[in-house]
Formats: structure tokens, C-alpha cells, sequence
């Protein structure tokens, strides 16, 4: 049982691999918690109108983390900067993007102005605007992007952290 749990962690992490590549990412992937198989339909439903609701994000990161712990949930922290291009359009497409929505409710999602939180971004190391980490409850790092992301760039690590901790959760609950 152990031996085909492996094989199909060892099949998800080349799955991601080849979607990635198929996707043409321009994304920096670090730190990817191995995960079992993930199912990823790519989303092309960008909305075009700044005027839609984006994912809904707390402005204040310790706020965030208390929330996440009190609900269980992983972090998704998007780093940016005030004029920034890059981060004002994925404002607009990717985090108006429906999938992104939905998937969003599944974190704690929180912006840091890197300007106004310039010793946290040193704290954890950030080089560039936009970056988006993945982290715990308790500020561990599991994965970081950097650079302008489309939504299927971000609903695919989205998934694999969300499969993820499902993995973990249910490994836990059998004990």
C-alpha cells in the first residue's frame, strides 16, 4: 500500500511538472510538500472588468495569521508594492478570475504592502514585487511564486496545497 502511495506521489509531482511546462510558467517553485494526485481543470473564465470582486484579502498579515490558526487553514499571502503594473493587473484578472474566488475561500488570503511592511518582507526574505507565499498557520513557508501569475499559473499550486493538507487532515483523522 506504502509502495503505490509513493508511486502516485512520485506520478502527481511529475503531473505538476509537465502541467507547468505545458502552461509555459514563468513561476519560481520552491518547497513543494509532496502531495498525492490532484485534479485541475484549467479555468479560461478571466474576468475583463476591473470592476468585478476580487478575492477578498486582510490588510493586516497578523491579523491573518491569528485567523488561520483559529480556522485551520492554510495562508496565501500576496506581496506588492503601491504602482505596481504587475500586481494592479493580477488585481484585476487573476484575483477577479471565479476559480481563483473559489479556491481562495480555502485560505486566509492577506496583501502586504512591501512598502509600509518593508522589515516583514526582509523577515521572510522578499526580493520582489509581486510574490505570492503559501505558508502555515504557525509561518512556515511551503511554497513561493514571484512574478506575474494568469489564473491557471495560481490555481494550480492553489490545488496542490489544498489536496495537500486534505492528505495530511485525513492521515491525521485515521489515527
Amino acid at each position: 500500500m506504502q509502495d503505490a502511495m509513493n508511486r502516485i506521489q512520485l506520478f502527481s509531482l511529475i503531473l505538476l511538472g509537465l502541467l507547468i511546462g505545458i502552461l509555459g510558467c514563468n513561476v519560481k517553485l520552491q518547497s513543494i510538500p509532496p502531495s498525492e494526485a490532484v485534479s485541475v481543470v484549467p479555468n479560461r473564465n478571466v474576468t475583463e472588468h476591473a470592476e468585478t470582486i476580487a478575492v477578498k484579502f486582510l490588510d493586516d498579515y497578523r491579523r491573518g495569521f491569528e485567523l488561520a490558526k483559529r480556522d485551520r487553514k492554510l495562508v496565501l499571502i500576496f506581496f506588492t508594492i503601491p504602482n505596481s503594473d504587475i500586481s494592479q493587473r493580477m488585481m484585476e484578472t487573476t484575483f477577479c478570475d471565479e476559480e481563483i474566488k473559489r479556491l481562495s475561500n480555502r485560505f486566509i488570503c492577506i496583501r502586504v504592502d512591501g512598502s509600509k511592511e518593508s522589515e516583514f518582507c526582509k523577515s521572510i526574505e522578499i526580493k520582489g514585487f509581486p510574490t505570492i507565499l503559501f505558508m502555515t498557520p504557525q509561518g512556515e513557508e511551503l511554497q513561493r511564486l514571484v512574478g506575474k501569475l494568469t489564473p491557471d499559473q495560481l490555481a494550480l499550486p492553489m490545488h496542490v496545497m489544498i489536496q495537500s493538507t486534505a492528505t495530511k487532515t485525513s492521515a491525521i483523522l485515521r489515527k
